[in-house]
């Protein structure tokens, strides 16, 4: 269908990828998770996506700002916004990596409220869907 927004998730924590992923079907987004890198990579090399919501820590993985310069590498244009439930003395090196790599220099904190989410989307997608 013309006027898709395709959406990728990646947190290693399933439930907050679940809950993310039903706040945007609902609002008629389509909306993929991924819980680590490589899951993700293979995703971003099959389907281009509007938006990258990337975690910035992933336990036993890379972690965020690392996948989006794998990314970027498939898909050079790629766009992808952090988020996070570490304070600011933990991820400000990481932080000031993203955007020298070329992130969207918003970070969403953990719990991210549903409407946080979808002006997050609209505002990078520039598409506001009618769901709800």
């Amino acid at each position: 269908m013309a006027g898709e927004i395709n959406l990728l998730i990646v947190d290693d924590d399933v439930n907050q990828c679940k809950t993310l992923k039903n706040i945007l079907d609902k609002k008629g987004y389509l909306t993929y998770t991924a819980s680590g890198s490589e899951e993700t990579l293979r995703l971003v090399r099959e389907k281009a996506f509007d938006l990258v919501i990337i975690d910035l820590i992933l336990k036993g993985d890379k972690n965020g700002v690392e996948i989006f310069k794998e990314m970027k590498k498939i898909r050079p244009g790629i766009k992808a916004v952090l988020f996070t439930g570490y304070g600011p003395e933990e991820e400000t090196r990481l932080l000031h990596e993203a955007i020298e790599e070329g992130m969207l220099d918003d970070i969403l904190r953990k719990p991210i409220w549903p409407e946080e989410i979808i002006n997050t989307v609209e505002k990078y997608t520039g598409g506001e869907k009618n769901g709800y």
